[in-house]
């Protein structure tokens, strides 16, 4: 039965049954999971076929010879497969380290052993570690941003935009420990543990480009001037007003090529009006004692172009950005591009929740 008539069919059942309205429901429930399991296992099982044409083996290859893990040694679980271990691992969520190697056969045969031990699997990981995935990380970002760039580069810039999110991972005493996680203003602490992230995300695919992690009281502006540093060239990155720094945003336009940034106003800024008219002006900003005395190559001040955006519901805010070209980039183009910046915030639900259903983001029990 397809599950849109499972479905009614439920509906029709509470109802009907009234009378019995717990009863009723329980049962519904029932069929609901019978219905949802047959739904889960039909689902085709991977194909590593499929998966290998968008993570070539020569990159798996290039991984590990990259961070120095190659296995030297003819092992069960070489360094290679283990990367495909831990790939396995994030799509079969459901199951155990040991069902992933066994299911999938990735340990080499050999002839004097049928299977590998548990902690046979554990002492490969840790042996492999975590440089070979971040290296296939900023390897597959870079390759598959390209891929689809020239479809989506507005003006011919890409466009990105920066922000942070906080991640669940698995409640164990390190995790927790090395991370840290919220607590309520009761001195009630968080049920998992959690790690702050702060990605760069192409706007048009929600393909994450580069990402930095901390503990969850880390700020985010301390991630984010690590993150701007490894900003593309040609492109234009959007911001949240909580960014606005002079020293990120001056350091994202000159220590790259032709990197810009729109971000929105601060209520409470103060600047000095160098050109333009109303609503399309060039501003400058003094910079904090402050500020210069954390990063002493910052200018006693500042400019921006200052852009006056309305929404829908008629309230205004100020967008500051470094597209001082008003002929190729029109106040509108501004506003466009700004409001666009919420994808970022739909590939954060994305990850989060809905391609995992509500379970753990990091399912390691270890940081």
């Amino acid at each position: 039965m397809p599950f849109s008539q499972a479905t009614e069919r439920h509906f029709l059942l509470v109802a009907q049954s009234s009378c019995k309205p717990v009863v009723a429901v329980l049962t519904c429930i029932a069929m609901l999971v019978d219905d949802l399991r047959l739904l889960v296992d039909s689902q085709p099982p991977l194909e590593w076929g499929r998966l290998g044409e968008h993570l070539p083996y020569v990159w798996i290859e290039s991984a590990v010879q990259a961070s120095g893990t190659a296995s030297v040694r003819r092992r069960r679980l070489p360094a290679q497969q283990v990367v495909w271990l831990v790939i396995a691992l994030a799509l079969y969520r459901h199951q155990s380290i040991s069902e992933v190697v066994d299911e999938l056969d990735l340990a080499l045969p050999v002839a004097d052993a049928s299977f590998v031990s548990k902690s046979a699997i554990t002492q490969a990981r840790q042996r492999v570690g975590a440089a070979p995935l971040a290296w296939l990380f900023q390897e597959s970002a870079r390759n598959w941003i390209a891929q689809d760039q020239d479809h989506y580069l507005f003006k011919g810039f890409s466009l990105f935009a920066m922000d942070g999110t906080t991640l669940r991972t698995a409640d164990s005493a390190a995790n927790r420990k090395h991370f840290g996680s919220s607590a309520a203003v009761n001195g009630r602490i968080g049920s998992y543990a959690q790690l702050r992230a702060v990605t760069l995300t192409a706007l048009a695919t929600h393909l994450v480009r580069d990402a930095v992690f901390g503990p969850y009281d880390i700020n985010e502006m301390v991630s984010a001037r690590e993150l701007i540093a490894r900003v593309p060239a040609n492109s234009i990155t959007v911001f949240d007003r909580g960014f606005m720094s002079a020293q990120l945003l001056c350091n994202l336009v000159w220590h790259g090529q032709n990197r810009h940034y729109i971000i929105p106003a601060k209520s409470n800024l103060r600047c000095e009006v160098v050109s333009g008219g109303h609503g399309d002006q060039i501003v400058r900003m003094r910079v904090s004692p402050q500020a210069r005395a954390k990063c002493p190559d910052l200018p006693e001040s500042w400019q921006a172009r200052a852009v006056l955006a309305v929404d829908g519901s008629g309230r205004q805010r100020t967008l500051l950005t470094s597209l001082t070209d008003r002929r190729r980039f029109k106040a509108a183009d501004i506003v466009a591009c700004y409001e666009r910046r919420w994808q970022i915030e739909t590939s954060y639900h994305e990850f989060n929740q809905s391609m995992l259903g509500m379970e753990l983001t990091l399912r390691s029990q270890t940081v």
